[in-house]
């Protein structure tokens, strides 16, 4: 994973523990100082493909982050 594509992740995460809701593009853009939405859709879609987030498709706002952790300590 890039410093890219994880500074993207830490800031869905942060945004959603704050907002309660996931961020736009537009909102990921802006908040990680790029002016591109298609290069935040790309490497959202990355991340999906990774296994790090998942996404309802053609759903507004429906980015979730997947928390391997857990699956971790219960496999324990």
């Amino acid at each position: 994973m890039t410093e890219k594509d994880q500074l993207i992740l830490d800031f869905i995460k942060a945004y959603v523990r704050l907002h309660g809701v996931a961020p736009s593009y537009a909102v990921i853009a802006r908040g990680v100082h790029k002016q591109s939405k298609s290069n935040i859709h790309r490497v959202i879609h990355k991340l999906i493909a990774e296994g790090k987030l998942v996404m309802k498709p053609h759903k507004a706002r429906s980015i979730r982050v997947i928390d391997k952790s857990v699956k971790a300590v219960a496999a324990l």
